[in-house]
């Protein structure tokens, strides 16, 4: 069997296996890993047909006009519902041990996992082998997941950058790429756009729903973001601030009653 490949994954192997001798090897065993240097921390399993590139390497997608920006502006997508089913279960496991909280947030963030699964990811794909292609034809980035590690130490963070900031951008966005389908003469592409759209307000709605509870909230205690309670728009500018690069920038998606201001 494959030896695990992060600290992360020795410690689930470890806490799963009931054989005391094996937990103290498999201990040594990390030890000896992460003392060669050949152990990260953490990270996640991707696809190794999947070629990934910094931001500024990846290729632009352009407008639309042609097939190929289509398939490419697809394959983007998929990317990132790809990594967003990831980001789901990431914020579900990497913070329980930070902060105690109810039912209610992991029953919100399985759900948006099953959104990303089934119907971003999965139907996206699908989309793109129709036009012709496949999910690892084109490079890709991994700014997504670089915002994940950087805000690992916090929940709150993590709400704002990844699901009030990324993903609120693809609402902003998301307008623009379907009219450029559309006038491109995929109607087909432009109305599966539109049905994720409508998914994503409630996942960007979730992440305002706990990013408020944990600023308005000091019981349960907050072990990681300690300064709660405070007034939530003051503290959304101030981790946005510390945590994303180039600020907010029109245009942005204010179509009313469907997003929260």
């Amino acid at each position: 069997m494959e030896e695990p490949k992060t600290v992360v994954e020795w410690a689930v192997k470890v806490l799963n296996t009931a054989d005391t001798d094996l937990k103290a090897a498999y201990t040594l065993r990390a030890l000896d890993l992460w003392h060669s240097g050949a152990l990260p921390k953490d990270n996640v399993a991707r696809p190794e047909h999947v070629e990934l590139l910094p931001p500024h390497l990846a290729p632009k997608r352009g407008k639309g006009g042609s097939l190929a920006n289509r398939i490419a502006m697809v394959h983007s997508l998929v990317h990132i519902e790809s990594m967003a089913v990831d980001l789901s279960w990431d914020i579900m496991v990497r913070f329980q041990k930070m902060v105690d909280l109810p039912a209610e947030f992991y029953a919100d963030w399985l759900k948006i996992a099953a959104d990303e699964a089934k119907v971003h990811y999965g139907l996206l794909k699908k989309r793109l082998e129709e036009l012709g292609s496949h999910y690892g034809a084109l490079p890709a980035h991994d700014s997504l997941w670089e915002s994940a590690q950087k805000t690992s130490g916090s929940l709150l963070s993590r709400l704002c950058i990844e699901h009030m900031v990324h993903e609120a951008r693809g609402l902003d966005q998301m307008p623009t790429t379907v009219a450029r389908f559309r006038s491109g003469g995929d109607p087909v592409t432009a109305d599966l756009l539109e049905v994720i759209l409508e998914d994503e307000i409630t996942h960007v709605t979730a992440g305002m729903k706990w990013f408020t509870y944990l600023c308005q909230h000091s019981d349960p205690p907050l072990r990681n973001d300690c300064f709660a309670p405070q007034d939530p728009i003051p503290t959304f500018h101030q981790v946005v601030r510390e945590n994303f690069r180039g600020g907010l920038k029109p245009p942005f998606n204010t179509r009313p009653g469907r997003r929260p201001a």
